[in-house]
């Protein structure tokens, strides 16, 4: 059964006569009274009952009627998404971040994305490091914007870029009066740390800083983002590190202060199954790539 003989058969009930019929779709009447007839005999009954003017359908043709209406639009919606997939305006991205970074160049990534394609499906989630590798794997979300590199079968990891620790020093702290704070002076204080499975690359950073400056750090482990360790701080449970793309942000009780001599830093990255991904998906990690590599 040819779509063309449907879209006529519409046309033809739609317009109430064959001449008016054929003159939208630019045909004939003959030639529009022959695909007709055609497709009853396809169907094997009759749709139009010819004695009446307008022109009607059958019982049988009203049924038929509703239903290649409905076959058509879902034909026009199928166009539609394969020209859409071609520009990667369709689909949808699942995308999990963990907190440290919603204040960072992949937040803002996401945000020009969604300029770039308006038509695109986009959710973001905050998810803690462990919880958002698993949602990875299983399938949950599309993209990870992590601060690890996942040990996973078959996944694509990319590092985007690598920012230096600020520290964050209850107010009133006597390194408070320092512009710059070098790591021997952290020598008596407790250092407030995510768990190194969330951070590995910034938790040995700030180790390796510990013990080049001479002393073993006397860490204190905590959940959370870097947002929960200064809510620590102000409270008094020691001092703890934030990347400089917080230096915005300044909680209550709190202030953050440069780390020198030596330096320590965390890398992110974002994580993906190619054979996962439409096109808005490659569409995005190609974006969050070049827009974070580039500006950091």
């Amino acid at each position: 059964m040819e779509t063309r003989r449907l879209e006529a058969f519409v046309a033809l009930v739609d317009a109430g006569g064959f001449r008016q019929a054929a003159e939208e779709l630019f045909i004939t009447q003959p030639a529009l009274s022959q695909q007709i007839a055609r497709l009853e005999k396809d169907v094997g009954l009759q749709l139009i009952d010819r004695t009446t003017r307008p022109i009607t359908t059958t019982e049988a043709g009203r049924e038929f009627y509703f239903r290649c209406r409905s076959v058509l639009d879902a034909m026009r919606e199928i166009s539609q998404l394969l020209e859409d997939a071609k520009e990667a305006q369709f689909g949808r991205v699942r995308i999990g971040v963990v907190p440290a970074m919603l204040f960072a160049s992949p937040a803002r990534a996401i945000r020009s994305f969604q300029s770039r394609f308006p038509e695109a499906e986009v959710s973001v989630r905050s998810i803690a490091t462990s919880r958002l590798i698993e949602e990875l794997e299983q399938g949950s979300v599309d993209v990870a914007v992590l601060l690890t590199r996942p040990d996973l079968k078959e996944v694509s990891v990319v590092d985007l870029f690598s920012e230096d620790y600020m520290v964050c020093l209850p107010s009133g702290h006597p390194l408070e009066a320092f512009e710059e704070v070098s790591f021997a002076q952290l020598r008596e204080e407790r250092l407030i740390q995510g768990l190194r499975a969330a951070n590995p690359m910034g938790f040995d950073s700030v180790v390796s800083a510990c013990m080049n400056a001479g002393f073993s750090p006397n860490s204190v482990s905590a959940f959370g983002s870097y947002l929960d360790h200064a809510g620590l701080v102000s409270a008094g449970m020691g001092v703890s590190f934030a990347p400089e793309s917080f230096a915005h942000l300044q909680p209550n009780g709190v202030v953050y202060r440069k780390l020198v001599k030596p330096r320590a830093s965390m890398t992110a990255t974002v994580s993906w199954y190619p054979r996962r991904l439409d096109s808005v998906g490659r569409a995005f990690v190609d974006h969050c790539i070049a827009e974070c590599t580039t500006g950091g």
